[in-house]
């Protein structure tokens, strides 16, 4: 299994509790995406990435569109995900999330996001985000 992480990736710090349990979790450098590597705790019976692991993952594009937010110290509580399943990834594959800021309020940021498997389309999701501006 290639376990290599593509050029431009960085390790997300996630936190302790339920994102932690999901593993590594990479932000891209400069372009708006996250990206994941299939392993075996993202896998349902089928031995392909379980929709609750891959909806996990859409969750967390808040952290790509505002960089601090979707953290501990910048918590933007989720309003609403909505997913669509299009393909399984399975074991081993690079998942990258390519995510799109399509409006933000006074108090909302609205996102949608297409992820791929190894370059093919297997989902994609929109989210609504609580906007809890950083303290300064």
């Amino acid at each position: 299994m290639n376990d290599a992480i593509p050029e431009g990736f960085e390790s997300v710090a996630l936190g302790s509790g339920f994102s932690s349990l999901f593993g590594p979790v990479y932000r891209h450098h400069t372009e708006s995406r996250l990206g994941f590597r299939v392993a075996p705790q993202h896998l349902n019976p089928v031995q392909v990435c379980h929709g609750g692991a891959m909806a996990t993952f859409a969750d967390m594009q808040i952290a790509v569109v505002a960089p601090g937010l979707g953290t501990q110290a910048g918590h933007t509580p989720t309003i609403h995900l909505d997913m669509d399943y299009l393909a399984v990834a399975p074991l081993g594959s690079w998942v990258e999330m390519a995510v799109t800021r399509l409006r933000e309020t006074r108090n909302l940021i609205f996102t949608q996001a297409l992820i791929t498997a190894d370059g093919e389309p297997v989902a994609r999701s929109s989210g609504i985000y609580r906007n809890r501006p950083a303290a300064g």
